[in-house]
């Protein structure tokens, strides 16, 4: 039973762990872009990370001169919390430069 079960957490907070990726991606994706708004970015990462059941989910997205970094966090929805529900996963994507 233990072994179900942990199977199934494992696979819960792996799901969890490539939610928050994706929606890192996307928001350093629209970020890059010349004229973007951090906003933009921001609720679009949240909109992806809801979309995959991710809990507590915060984004922080950050333009500088030459790349966009964005850290997302969120909590996957586990069962029994052994302190590795709280994940944490970055992006970086270059910037678009003005002609």
């Amino acid at each position: 039973m233990l072994l179900v079960l942990g199977t199934v957490q494992l696979g819960v907070w792996w799901h969890a762990r490539l939610t928050l990726g994706a929606a890192a991606a996307t928001a350093a994706d629209l970020l890059s872009v010349e004229g973007a708004s951090t906003t933009s970015a921001e609720a679009a990462a949240l909109r992806v990370a809801a979309s995959g059941g991710v809990e507590s989910v915060t984004v922080s997205a950050r333009r500088g001169p030459r790349q966009v970094d964005v850290v997302v966090r969120g909590t996957a929805p586990l069962v029994i919390d052994l302190g590795l529900s709280r994940l944490e996963v970055t992006a970086t994507a270059p910037r678009e430069l003005a002609r």
